[in-house]
Protein backbone atom coordinates (compact mmCIF):
# COMPACT_ATOMS: atom_id res chain seq x y z
CA UNK A 1 0.00 0.00 0.00
CA UNK A 2 3.19 2.46 0.89
CA UNK A 3 4.58 1.55 -2.60
CA UNK A 4 1.40 2.45 -4.40
CA UNK A 5 1.13 5.89 -2.22
CA UNK A 6 4.42 6.73 -3.18
CA UNK A 7 3.92 5.69 -7.09
CA UNK A 8 0.72 7.77 -7.14
CA UNK A 9 2.16 11.13 -5.37
CA UNK A 10 5.02 10.70 -7.32
CA UNK A 11 2.52 10.72 -10.88
CA UNK A 12 0.65 13.68 -9.44
CA UNK A 13 3.63 16.00 -9.42
CA UNK A 14 5.45 14.62 -13.22
CA UNK A 15 1.77 16.03 -14.02
CA UNK A 16 1.89 19.38 -11.71
CA UNK A 17 5.51 19.96 -12.97
CA UNK A 18 4.47 19.32 -16.98
CA UNK A 19 0.82 21.46 -16.42
CA UNK A 20 3.10 24.43 -15.43
CA UNK A 21 4.73 24.51 -19.31
CA UNK A 22 3.08 26.41 -21.43
CA UNK A 23 -0.51 25.46 -19.77
CA UNK A 24 -3.58 27.96 -20.15
CA UNK A 25 -2.42 29.98 -16.47
CA UNK A 26 -1.22 33.50 -18.65
CA UNK A 27 2.84 33.41 -17.82
CA UNK A 28 5.18 33.50 -20.66
CA UNK A 29 5.67 30.43 -22.32
CA UNK A 30 9.94 29.11 -21.44
CA UNK A 31 9.86 28.14 -25.63
CA UNK A 32 8.86 30.71 -28.48
CA UNK A 33 8.95 28.94 -32.09
CA UNK A 34 11.18 31.02 -34.65
CA UNK A 35 10.33 31.56 -38.53
CA UNK A 36 12.85 29.87 -40.75
CA UNK A 37 14.81 32.26 -42.27
CA UNK A 38 14.68 32.65 -46.37
CA UNK A 39 16.83 31.78 -48.10
CA UNK A 40 19.98 34.56 -48.78
CA UNK A 41 19.98 36.76 -52.23
CA UNK A 42 23.40 37.58 -53.06
CA UNK A 43 26.64 36.47 -50.66
CA UNK A 44 26.37 37.93 -47.32
CA UNK A 45 29.55 37.07 -45.23
CA UNK A 46 30.25 40.01 -42.97
CA UNK A 47 28.72 41.00 -39.84
CA UNK A 48 28.49 44.74 -39.64
CA UNK A 49 25.47 45.94 -37.91
CA UNK A 50 23.55 49.18 -37.66
CA UNK A 51 22.37 50.56 -33.96
CA UNK A 52 18.68 50.71 -33.82
CA UNK A 53 18.92 54.38 -32.37
CA UNK A 54 20.41 55.48 -35.91
CA UNK A 55 18.27 53.39 -38.03
CA UNK A 56 14.77 55.06 -36.50
CA UNK A 57 13.39 58.34 -37.91
CA UNK A 58 10.75 60.11 -36.14
CA UNK A 59 7.58 61.77 -37.69
CA UNK A 60 7.99 65.61 -37.78
CA UNK A 61 8.17 67.29 -34.77
CA UNK A 62 8.20 63.62 -32.74
CA UNK A 63 9.60 61.32 -30.76
CA UNK A 64 11.93 58.71 -32.01
CA UNK A 65 9.16 55.78 -31.35
CA UNK A 66 6.50 58.06 -33.62
CA UNK A 67 3.10 57.35 -32.81
CA UNK A 68 1.68 53.81 -32.41
CA UNK A 69 1.59 51.58 -35.18
CA UNK A 70 -0.42 48.60 -34.50
CA UNK A 71 2.14 48.48 -31.47
CA UNK A 72 12.97 64.85 -64.17
CA UNK A 73 15.62 64.01 -65.88
CA UNK A 74 17.62 61.81 -68.41
CA UNK A 75 15.27 58.47 -67.79
CA UNK A 76 16.03 55.75 -69.58
CA UNK A 77 13.05 54.99 -71.37
CA UNK A 78 14.73 51.88 -72.90
CA UNK A 79 15.15 49.74 -69.95
CA UNK A 80 14.99 45.82 -71.09
CA UNK A 81 14.83 44.28 -67.15
CA UNK A 82 12.07 41.90 -67.03
CA UNK A 83 9.86 41.06 -63.74
CA UNK A 84 10.79 37.51 -61.67
CA UNK A 85 8.37 36.17 -58.80
CA UNK A 86 9.40 35.90 -55.25
CA UNK A 87 7.08 34.90 -52.52
CA UNK A 88 6.57 36.66 -49.86
CA UNK A 89 8.13 34.91 -46.71
CA UNK A 90 6.35 33.51 -43.53
CA UNK A 91 4.84 35.46 -41.18
CA UNK A 92 7.35 35.72 -37.74
CA UNK A 93 7.11 36.29 -34.08
CA UNK A 94 5.41 39.98 -33.49
CA UNK A 95 8.47 42.49 -33.13
CA UNK A 96 8.25 46.00 -32.18
CA UNK A 97 9.83 46.86 -35.49
CA UNK A 98 9.27 46.57 -39.13
CA UNK A 99 13.26 45.76 -39.55
CA UNK A 100 14.89 44.31 -36.52
CA UNK A 101 18.59 44.87 -35.90
CA UNK A 102 19.34 41.57 -37.12
CA UNK A 103 17.43 42.56 -40.46
CA UNK A 104 19.37 45.88 -40.40
CA UNK A 105 22.75 44.08 -39.77
CA UNK A 106 21.31 41.80 -42.80
CA UNK A 107 20.81 44.59 -45.12
CA UNK A 108 24.37 45.82 -44.65
CA UNK A 109 25.69 42.30 -45.96
CA UNK A 110 23.26 42.67 -49.08
CA UNK A 111 24.64 46.29 -49.87
CA UNK A 112 28.17 45.49 -48.92
CA UNK A 113 27.78 42.42 -51.60
CA UNK A 114 26.51 44.89 -54.42
CA UNK A 115 28.52 47.42 -53.94
CA UNK A 116 28.36 51.33 -53.98
CA UNK A 117 25.77 52.61 -51.81
CA UNK A 118 22.24 52.00 -51.23
CA UNK A 119 19.32 53.04 -48.92
CA UNK A 120 16.24 51.93 -48.00
CA UNK A 121 13.10 53.65 -45.92
CA UNK A 122 9.84 52.49 -45.18
CA UNK A 123 6.54 52.97 -42.69
CA UNK A 124 3.07 51.64 -42.11
CA UNK A 125 0.33 54.09 -44.03
CA UNK A 126 -0.58 56.85 -43.16
CA UNK A 127 0.31 60.75 -42.36
CA UNK A 128 3.46 61.21 -39.80
CA UNK A 129 3.90 57.23 -39.12
CA UNK A 130 7.26 56.26 -38.11
CA UNK A 131 9.89 55.94 -40.23
CA UNK A 132 12.83 53.36 -40.45
CA UNK A 133 15.91 53.10 -42.64
CA UNK A 134 18.97 51.41 -43.79
CA UNK A 135 21.82 51.47 -45.65
CA UNK A 136 24.43 54.61 -46.27
CA UNK A 137 22.57 56.51 -49.00
CA UNK A 138 20.17 58.53 -47.28
CA UNK A 139 19.56 61.35 -49.71
CA UNK A 140 19.82 61.74 -53.58
CA UNK A 141 18.84 63.73 -56.68
CA UNK A 142 14.60 62.60 -56.66
CA UNK A 143 14.86 62.06 -60.83
CA UNK A 144 11.14 60.91 -62.05
CA UNK A 145 9.85 60.21 -58.61
CA UNK A 146 9.07 63.90 -58.61
CA UNK A 147 6.79 63.35 -61.61
CA UNK A 148 4.61 62.20 -58.15
CA UNK A 149 4.02 65.43 -56.21
CA UNK A 150 3.81 67.15 -59.68
CA UNK A 151 1.05 65.08 -61.26
CA UNK A 152 -0.74 65.88 -57.65
CA UNK A 153 -0.35 69.25 -57.82
CA UNK A 154 -2.02 68.84 -61.36
CA UNK A 155 -5.30 67.16 -59.72
CA UNK A 156 -5.14 69.16 -57.08
CA UNK A 157 -6.11 72.47 -59.34
CA UNK A 158 -8.75 71.03 -60.97
CA UNK A 159 -6.95 69.99 -64.09
CA UNK A 160 -7.11 66.42 -64.33
CA UNK A 161 -9.56 65.90 -67.19
CA UNK A 162 -7.49 68.18 -69.16
CA UNK A 163 -4.52 66.56 -68.24
CA UNK A 164 -5.52 62.67 -68.44
CA UNK A 165 -3.23 61.58 -71.03
CA UNK A 166 0.18 63.50 -69.51
CA UNK A 167 -0.87 62.26 -66.26
CA UNK A 168 -0.90 58.51 -67.46
CA UNK A 169 2.21 59.11 -69.25
CA UNK A 170 4.04 60.83 -66.93
CA UNK A 171 3.87 58.35 -64.11
CA UNK A 172 3.13 54.92 -65.93
CA UNK A 173 6.29 55.33 -68.65
CA UNK A 174 7.64 58.05 -66.97
CA UNK A 175 7.29 60.36 -70.23
CA UNK A 176 9.56 63.33 -69.84
CA UNK A 177 7.41 65.43 -72.59
CA UNK A 178 4.12 64.75 -70.77
CA UNK A 179 5.58 65.44 -67.62
CA UNK A 180 7.06 69.03 -68.94
CA UNK A 181 3.12 69.84 -69.91
CA UNK A 182 1.79 69.22 -66.24
CA UNK A 183 4.48 71.40 -64.85
CA UNK A 184 3.87 73.87 -67.68
CA UNK A 185 -0.02 74.05 -66.34
CA UNK A 186 0.31 75.08 -63.33
CA UNK A 187 2.49 78.05 -64.28
CA UNK A 188 5.39 79.60 -64.02
CA UNK A 189 8.17 77.44 -62.71
CA UNK A 190 8.23 79.05 -58.91
CA UNK A 191 4.19 78.52 -59.20
CA UNK A 192 4.11 74.71 -60.28
CA UNK A 193 6.78 74.31 -57.93
CA UNK A 194 5.07 75.87 -54.79
CA UNK A 195 1.73 73.50 -55.74
CA UNK A 196 4.04 70.66 -55.95
CA UNK A 197 5.42 71.25 -52.47
CA UNK A 198 2.06 71.74 -51.21
CA UNK A 199 1.22 68.35 -52.19
CA UNK A 200 4.58 66.54 -50.47
CA UNK A 201 3.31 68.76 -47.17
CA UNK A 202 -0.47 67.30 -47.13
CA UNK A 203 1.22 63.87 -47.42
CA UNK A 204 3.74 64.49 -44.83
CA UNK A 205 6.63 65.29 -46.29
CA UNK A 206 7.70 68.50 -43.92
CA UNK A 207 11.25 69.53 -45.18
CA UNK A 208 11.42 68.34 -49.50
CA UNK A 209 11.40 71.90 -51.61
CA UNK A 210 11.04 70.67 -55.34
CA UNK A 211 13.39 72.41 -57.41
CA UNK A 212 11.72 74.80 -59.63
CA UNK A 213 15.49 76.24 -61.36
CA UNK A 214 16.84 74.53 -64.37
CA UNK A 215 19.84 73.47 -62.69
CA UNK A 216 21.50 71.14 -65.56
CA UNK A 217 20.17 73.08 -68.76
CA UNK A 218 18.03 70.92 -72.06
CA UNK A 219 17.34 67.50 -71.54
CA UNK A 220 16.72 67.85 -67.84
CA UNK A 221 13.72 68.71 -66.03
CA UNK A 222 13.70 71.37 -63.38
CA UNK A 223 11.74 69.53 -60.75
CA UNK A 224 13.53 66.08 -61.78
CA UNK A 225 17.04 68.23 -59.56
CA UNK A 226 14.67 68.11 -56.41
CA UNK A 227 16.97 66.48 -53.55
CA UNK A 228 14.86 63.95 -51.65
CA UNK A 229 15.57 62.52 -48.90
CA UNK A 230 14.58 58.51 -48.45
CA UNK A 231 12.83 58.90 -45.28
CA UNK A 232 11.24 62.26 -46.08
CA UNK A 233 10.09 60.32 -49.74
CA UNK A 234 8.68 57.49 -47.53
CA UNK A 235 6.85 59.39 -45.38
CA UNK A 236 5.32 61.45 -48.39
CA UNK A 237 4.80 58.14 -49.91
CA UNK A 238 2.93 56.98 -46.78
CA UNK A 239 0.65 59.48 -47.46
CA UNK A 240 -0.60 59.05 -50.61
CA UNK A 241 -3.70 57.21 -49.20
CA UNK A 242 -5.05 59.63 -47.61
CA UNK A 243 -5.98 62.62 -50.35
CA UNK A 244 -7.93 62.18 -53.16
CA UNK A 245 -4.80 63.48 -55.77
CA UNK A 246 -3.01 60.87 -53.47
CA UNK A 247 -5.08 58.06 -54.29
CA UNK A 248 -5.65 59.02 -58.35
CA UNK A 249 -1.63 58.77 -58.82
CA UNK A 250 -1.38 55.58 -56.35
CA UNK A 251 -3.72 53.81 -59.04
CA UNK A 252 -1.34 55.43 -62.08
CA UNK A 253 1.46 53.86 -60.23
CA UNK A 254 -0.44 50.63 -60.51
CA UNK A 255 0.08 50.62 -64.15
CA UNK A 256 4.00 50.92 -64.64
CA UNK A 257 5.07 49.85 -68.32
CA UNK A 258 6.41 46.74 -68.60
CA UNK A 259 9.74 48.23 -69.47
CA UNK A 260 10.40 49.66 -66.23
CA UNK A 261 9.00 46.92 -63.75
CA UNK A 262 12.12 46.49 -61.74
CA UNK A 263 12.89 46.65 -58.54
CA UNK A 264 9.34 47.28 -56.66
CA UNK A 265 8.13 46.10 -59.97
CA UNK A 266 9.40 42.40 -59.68
CA UNK A 267 9.44 42.10 -56.10
CA UNK A 268 7.00 39.30 -55.93
CA UNK A 269 4.32 40.52 -54.69
CA UNK A 270 1.66 43.87 -55.48
CA UNK A 271 3.01 46.87 -55.75
CA UNK A 272 2.23 50.32 -56.73
CA UNK A 273 5.53 52.73 -57.31
CA UNK A 274 7.64 54.99 -59.35
CA UNK A 275 10.99 55.08 -60.43
CA UNK A 276 13.20 57.79 -60.94
CA UNK A 277 17.12 57.42 -62.61
CA UNK A 278 19.73 59.26 -64.29
CA UNK A 279 23.35 60.00 -64.07
CA UNK A 280 24.20 62.02 -61.00
CA UNK A 281 23.26 61.40 -57.14
CA UNK A 282 23.26 65.73 -56.53
CA UNK A 283 21.43 67.77 -57.93
CA UNK A 284 22.68 69.87 -60.53
CA UNK A 285 26.02 67.51 -61.25
CA UNK A 286 26.64 64.62 -62.90
CA UNK A 287 28.30 61.48 -62.44
CA UNK A 288 27.44 57.79 -62.17
CA UNK A 289 23.27 56.20 -62.80
CA UNK A 290 21.55 56.81 -59.33
CA UNK A 291 18.29 54.99 -59.49
CA UNK A 292 15.76 54.90 -57.02
CA UNK A 293 11.73 54.23 -56.55
CA UNK A 294 9.44 55.10 -54.24
CA UNK A 295 5.48 53.04 -53.94
CA UNK A 296 3.73 50.74 -52.10
CA UNK A 297 4.44 47.19 -51.39
CA UNK A 298 1.54 44.62 -49.93
CA UNK A 299 2.82 41.80 -48.05
CA UNK A 300 1.49 39.13 -46.33
CA UNK A 301 -2.15 41.12 -47.29
CA UNK A 302 -0.69 44.73 -45.60
CA UNK A 303 1.01 48.04 -47.43
CA UNK A 304 4.41 48.90 -47.11
CA UNK A 305 5.34 52.46 -48.05
CA UNK A 306 9.15 52.30 -49.74
CA UNK A 307 11.81 54.49 -50.46
CA UNK A 308 14.85 52.82 -52.01
CA UNK A 309 17.77 54.15 -54.25
CA UNK A 310 21.59 53.16 -55.07
CA UNK A 311 24.00 54.39 -56.76
CA UNK A 312 26.22 50.72 -58.45
CA UNK A 313 29.73 50.90 -58.65
CA UNK A 314 30.16 50.73 -61.93
CA UNK A 315 27.80 53.67 -62.50
CA UNK A 316 25.22 51.70 -64.64
CA UNK A 317 21.87 52.09 -65.33
CA UNK A 318 21.43 48.47 -65.77
CA UNK A 319 23.39 47.44 -62.76
CA UNK A 320 21.45 49.97 -60.90
CA UNK A 321 18.22 47.95 -61.65
CA UNK A 322 19.25 44.79 -60.64
CA UNK A 323 20.80 46.57 -57.09
CA UNK A 324 17.26 47.54 -56.85
CA UNK A 325 15.68 44.45 -57.81
CA UNK A 326 17.66 42.64 -55.01
CA UNK A 327 16.66 44.82 -52.40
CA UNK A 328 13.13 44.89 -52.86
CA UNK A 329 13.39 41.02 -53.29
CA UNK A 330 15.32 41.27 -50.00
CA UNK A 331 12.56 43.56 -48.03
CA UNK A 332 9.60 41.23 -48.81
CA UNK A 333 11.86 38.64 -47.49
CA UNK A 334 12.40 40.60 -44.23
CA UNK A 335 9.70 43.23 -43.14
CA UNK A 336 8.07 42.55 -40.37
CA UNK A 337 4.02 43.14 -40.54
CA UNK A 338 2.80 41.74 -37.66
CA UNK A 339 2.11 44.94 -36.05
CA UNK A 340 1.46 47.16 -39.55
CA UNK A 341 -2.50 48.02 -40.13
CA UNK A 342 -3.64 46.98 -42.91
CA UNK A 343 -5.63 49.74 -43.69
CA UNK A 344 -3.90 53.99 -43.87
CA UNK A 345 -3.68 55.42 -40.30
CA UNK A 346 -4.97 58.83 -42.05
Amino acid sequence: MARRLAAALALAALIGVLAGCGGASGAAQSTVAKAVAPPPLPDTTTTEGVPASHAVEPPAGGSATGPAVDASGADDETSTATAASHPASAPRAPSKWILSAADRASFARLAASLGGQEGLAVSPLGIDRRVERAGSLRSAVAWSTSKVPVAMAVIASGGERAQQANLHQAITASDNAAAERLWASLGSGQSAASAADQQLRASGDRHTSVEYRSLRGAGYTAFGQTNWALTDQARFTAGLACSNPGRQVLALMNQVVAGQRWGLGSAGVDAQFKGGWGPGSTPGASGGYLDRQMGVLTIHGKPLAVSIATQAADGSHESGTRNLTAIARWLVAHADMSRVNATPGC
